[in-house]
This record gives structure tokens, C-alpha cells and sequence, in this order.
């Protein structure tokens, strides 16, 4: 009888384990941080920008916005079909960094003085480790 008992509680167990997993969030950014969306690499990228800002919900709706008003010139420099795109080549590379250049002038426009701080650190690491990526494929 103890054996049955146990099995029915083990059994219960699990069904209220993968309930609970399946309500909880997934993978959002952090508190405060700035909306996510689109192709996982501008999520990563904005989420990385971000970090350590408290953003408030306006904040974040313009973000948004300035993600989705270079989406479209990201989409273009992708090649048709979704092929895998591979390391790009100078053209490419020099049209990704100028939209780049212009996302972030515009999203340290949203920010107040003592955000900007924060995120001209965070733009910097980011530079740093976009560089020293491409330094190890050159190799």
C-alpha cells in the first residue's frame, strides 16, 4: 500500500513540476530592461546595450520602435531564402556597422544623462568583443 502511495505522490509531483515549467517565463529580458524581439542576434545585442539601465515603459516603447525602423535595412543585407550567411564581406560588414552606428546614436537620444553613462560602457564592451571576434576568424 505505501508502494502505491508513493507512486501516486511521485506522479503528482511531476505533473505539478512541468505545469509550474511551463508557466514560468522564458528566456525575457532582464527587469527593467528593454523589450526583446525579432532575430535572436538584435535581441542579444540590445539586451547586452542595456544592461544595468532601468528603462521606464516609454523608454521602451521608443526603443522598440528604433529597432523596427532598422529592421528592414538589417533584412536586406541577409542573403535570400534564409540561407546561412557566413562571415560577411567588407560591403556588408561596412553597411552593418553604419546601421549600427545610426541604432545606437538613436537609442542614447532616449536616455537620460546618467543612463548614458551606462551605456556608452556597455557599447564599448560590446565593441571590444565584436572586435576580438573578428580578430579569432581572421585567423
Amino acid at each position: 500500500m505505501s508502494w502505491i502511495r508513493l507512486g501516486i505522490a511521485g506522479v503528482a509531483f511531476l505533473a505539478v513540476a512541468s505545469v509550474a515549467s511551463a508557466q514560468a517565463p522564458q528566456g525575457g529580458p532582464p527587469q527593467g530592461g528593454p523589450p526583446q524581439g525579432g532575430p535572436g542576434g538584435r535581441a542579444r545585442m540590445t539586451q547586452m546595450l542595456f544592461a544595468g539601465i532601468d528603462l521606464t515603459d516609454a523608454q521602451k516603447d521608443q526603443i522598440a520602435k528604433i529597432g523596427e525602423k532598422y529592421q528592414a535595412e538589417r533584412e536586406a543585407l541577409r542573403p535570400a531564402g534564409g540561407q546561412p550567411m557566413g562571415p560577411p564581406d567588407s560591403t556588408t560588414r561596412a553597411k552593418m556597422d553604419d546601421i549600427r552606428t545610426k541604432s545606437i546614436a538613436d537609442y542614447r537620444a532616449v536616455l537620460t544623462a546618467d543612463q548614458q553613462k551606462v551605456f556608452n560602457k556597455n557599447v564599448a564592451d560590446m565593441k571590444a568583443r565584436m572586435d576580438a571576434r573578428q580578430k579569432q576568424q581572421q585567423q
